[in-house]
């Protein structure tokens, strides 16, 4: 496991081996919010706050344990592979939220799958693209069961106008905006 501070108060995870999302943990000091929970392959020590879930591949919502607090699109409650819904999800019912000193806005960009969100860290301008964007111009496969191409094309147009400053994707490379 791997561990990289982006900022004061948001560091990354990442497991060691397999297929599993980064993860992302903001913290008010005392409490956590997550942003993906991976595969189930990390243990983390803590029960979050709430889990905030980019989209329901199992290589980003396994690592939500029972009992969680957890947030996913509806569009995504798909129960066929590669999809996994945690036992306690609940659907997005806000678009803002504050947690500690961040300022977090959930941006529908469906695509890779019909209920992909990307998380907008407003104050400091990170963008936690899940498997939307990545770095170097890398965007989520369109190919996997739910993908839409279309869908993904207007969604990559609405992430061009969001005044990120970092990148934050789902798995890879980091990237200055």
């Amino acid at each position: 496991m791997e561990k990289i501070s982006i900022m004061d108060g948001i560091d990354a995870i990442r497991a060691d081996e397999g297929l599993c999302s980064t993860v992302y943990i903001l913290s008010d000091g005392v409490k956590k919010l997550m942003i993906d929970s991976g595969n189930g392959s990390i243990e983390f020590g803590f029960t979050p706050e709430l889990v905030l879930l980019t989209h329901g591949h199992f290589d980003h919502t396994r690592g939500v344990k029972d009992g969680w607090k957890s947030c996913l699109k509806q569009k995504d409650w798909i129960f066929n592979e590669p999809f996994h819904v945690p036992k306690d999800a609940r659907d997005y019912d806000f678009e803002k939220m504050g947690f500690g000193k961040f300022e977090l806005e959930i941006i529908e960009t469906p695509g890779h799958t019909p209920g992909s969100v990307c998380i907008f860290e407003r104050k400091n301008r990170i963008l936690f693209s899940g498997d939307t964007k990545f770095a170097e111009g890398g965007i989520g496969r369109t190919d996997f069961f739910a993908g839409d191409e279309d869908e993904m094309r207007k969604s990559l147009m609405k992430i061009r106008a969001l005044p990120y400053r970092l990148l934050c994707p789902g798995h890879g490379e980091f990237e200055e905006g």
